[in-house]
């Protein structure tokens, strides 16, 4: 296919393509458009069979073909894409007719020949995306509208807000909005890898795992809506146990912890349409990204900015994370597997059990952590707490081994390791045991006046 520049940045150049083509702003696509108008990834062309297509890649301004907006849509000769402020005509070269099978009887009136056969019905480019019985098919565009109600929490990235998103007749759904700050939005590489990372695990449908609704652009910045929790994080959790002096009862610690396990099984193992690996890992499990609902559900979440956080750099040139619950091969800025969030996901346990975080950041010294993080020992558990059973002492010393290899090979074997520790004698805790825990927990901290 060939596509012609008409109007634009790219006004009377000429690209050629057999397969497929990529078309936006950034530097990763086949043709890169260096206009604001148009989106860092914006559109593709490919060849679907006999058919040549274009598909919208979420852009925000929207990709038109001869005047209409689509996200999916068949192209052929001639046809005119508009990519942000950029016209372009699309050139294909000639198809040989299609031809009925042999011995296939023809009825009715003949169709036109821009007809396109698909399936078991025939569409026209200009019917628009209507099936020829009423029904609908395809693109369908409408306005989503969030109302920003309250900020949650602030965070090295941005804000979180709670929101309540509008529909058609009064309908209104509960959202949490993550918005990214301006600083990171003037990185290329940055947003560019907050949107891939985010289409990806928008498909991550997992009960301990935060779902992603929608990424999407506002003036200047981006935002992610996504599942609302109604409930704490993690290190409210335990600052409320710090508040009463007392530790977090183990079974439920051990409960809470096999729980983000199964979330990060399910991700870990997670393969794209094609049946490939994606090998996402977290690269930012700590108590701040791990939420406990008020039905008593475990949930991991910022999935979808933990790959592009790589990209955040501060002034000292270290990569921004949670630095006091990195893996010594991701603080040493190595390549990270799983087993890096299995190492992280044991600090997080260690925490749980003791209180004690054990590469606590003094003084924002981020290299002294860091050094910490890749050269020190662990302590063993019953310096802080005599009562944890050798099993789960085990448990939680193998997950903090220095080397990834010597650690659990993946969460889903920690989960078993964990979920027998807890159920092998019989009856353990589950999401109602951890529900009425958290109702007492609060119910104590009232009551003490704290």
């Amino acid at each position: 296919m060939r596509l012609v520049f008409q109007t634009g940045a790219l006004l009377g150049q000429r690209f050629e393509g057999d397969l497929a083509i990529t078309i936006g702003r950034d530097p990763s696509n086949d043709i890169v458009i260096p206009d604001n108008s148009v989106s860092l990834v914006h559109c593709r062309l490919y060849v679907d069979g006999d058919r040549v297509m274009v598909s919208d890649l979420g852009s925000t301004n929207g990709t038109l073909l001869n005047g209409h907006r689509v996200i999916n849509a068949d192209v052929k000769d001639g046809d005119i894409l508009i990519v942000g402020q950029n016209k372009v005509r699309v050139q294909l070269p000639a198809l040989p007719p299609a031809v009925p099978p042999k011995g296939t009887a023809i009825t009715g009136p003949v169709p036109p020949l821009d007809t396109i056969l698909r399936d078991d019905f025939m569409i026209r480019p200009t019917d628009g995306d209507k099936h020829p019985a009423g029904e609908l098919s395809g693109n369908i565009f409408g306005a989503v509208t969030y109302y920003l109600k309250r900020k949650i929490a602030d965070g090295g990235m941005g804000s979180v807000y709670e929101a309540d998103q509008f529909g058609a007749e009064g309908f209104i759904k509960k959202v949490a909005i993550k918005t990214i700050l301006p600083t990171y939005v003037q990185k290329d590489s940055f947003v560019t890898s907050f949107i891939n990372e985010a289409k990806v695990v928008a498909n991550l449908v997992h009960q301990n795992i935060v779902q992603i609704h929608h990424l999407g652009r506002h003036e200047d910045g981006y935002y992610i809506a996504m599942e609302y929790i109604d409930g704490i994080n993690l290190t409210k959790f335990m600052v409320l146990h710090g508040k009463l002096k007392r530790f977090v009862p183990a079974e439920i610690a051990t409960f809470l912890v096999s729980r983000i396990c199964r979330g990060l099984e399910y991700a870990h193992n997670k393969r794209d349409d094609e049946g490939n690996l994606l090998g996402l890992v977290h690269r930012d499990v700590s108590p701040n990204n791990i939420m406990i609902t008020r039905e008593g559900e475990v949930k991991l979440t910022d999935f979808g900015v933990a790959k592009a956080a790589q990209f955040m750099e501060i002034d000292d040139g270290y990569l921004v994370g949670s630095v006091e619950y990195m893996s010594p091969e991701q603080a040493a800025c190595k390549k990270v597997d799983s087993r890096s969030d299995i190492y992280s996901l044991g600090l997080v346990f260690y925490e749980l059990l003791t209180g004690v975080r054990i590469f606590q950041c003094e003084n924002n010294d981020i290299d002294a952590t860091v050094a910490k993080v890749i050269e020190s020992k662990i302590p063993s558990l019953q310096e802080y707490r005599k009562n944890v059973s050798r099993g789960i002492e085990d448990i939680v010393m193998k997950c903090l081994q220095k080397l990834p290899e010597d650690r659990y090979e993946t969460a889903g074997e920690l989960g078993f390791a964990l979920e027998h520790e807890i159920y092998s004698k019989g009856y353990g805790p589950t999401i109602v045991t951890l529900a009425g825990y958290l109702n007492e927990l609060g119910k104590a901290v009232l009551e003490s006046g704290l």
